[in-house]
């Protein structure tokens, strides 16, 4: 019995290092992309791309549900030369995650103006017709969409809403330019950077008897240590960082 136990808790343990070990490897890949713009342009060459049309998102009915199909680049790049357009629009397109094979995942709205086309944006009923889908409205779709597109989706959404709402600077009125992933926005004529808004979900101590786990930055003054606090990405869920 103490044996069966044993082996038992051995492997709850490795499935939570596992877990754990995979969630810290694709946060720091995802921290390389948001930071180094030459890795990012490299991983949209093997990465995957949602569509939307004014912050609505491109899904496709499938038995009683829907599903959000993605595109690689190369589909996207024939797509855009098919109706007339730049493929630098691409350079519009924001990251929202990865898999645990480290394939970037990207966002790019088709129906939002772009300072890289022509047109203002893209016709969408010929869209739908070409991708053999539909552009629906997030809030009516979330709930017949599989976990994983809907945190995606509303990730996604939320990070579009955010660079079409912050075109230029507040204070110098000028246009401000995203980095390649989207994480910010720069102001050229004052270098003031933009961030998107991210909401302080949950400040904790972690202990062990009378130890406890602590951090620095290495901002910190000389012998400066801080508890943890988790944070919430753009459209993230609060929840799941609290669990």
């Amino acid at each position: 019995m103490f044996l069966y136990c044993g082996i038992a808790c051995r492997r709850k343990f490795f499935w939570c290092y596992r877990l754990l070990s995979t969630y810290v490897t694709k946060t720091r890949y995802l921290f390389e992309l948001k930071e180094d713009d030459d890795a990012c342009k490299k991983a949209q060459q093997t990465g995957a791309f949602y569509l939307f049309h004014g912050l609505a998102p491109l899904l496709q009915t499938s038995a009683h549900q829907y599903l959000a199909p993605r595109h690689s680049l190369l589909e996207l790049e024939r797509l855009l030369g098919k109706f007339g357009q730049d493929a630098q629009r691409i350079e519009d397109s924001v990251l929202i995650g990865c898999s645990e094979q480290q394939e970037a995942w990207f966002a790019l709205d088709l129906g939002l103006d772009s300072s890289f086309s022509i047109s203002a944006s893209l016709h969408k009923p010929e869209m739908e017709t070409e991708l053999k889908g539909s552009f629906i409205e997030l809030r009516k779709a979330l709930f017949q969409l599989n976990a994983r597109d809907a945190s995606m989706l509303s990730t996604a959404q939320a990070l579009l809403r955010w660079h079409d709402a912050h075109q230029f600077c507040s204070r110098s009125g000028q246009p401000t330019k995203k980095n390649v992933a989207g994480s910010k926005r720069v102001c050229p004529s004052n270098n003031i950077i933009y961030y998107p808004q991210m909401a302080p979900v949950v400040i904790t101590l972690v202990s062990d008897g009378t130890r406890c786990l602590l951090a620095r930055q290495s901002s910190f003054p000389k012998g400066m240590y801080s508890a943890l606090a988790g944070f919430c990405d753009i459209g993230k869920d609060y929840r799941a960082v609290l669990n």
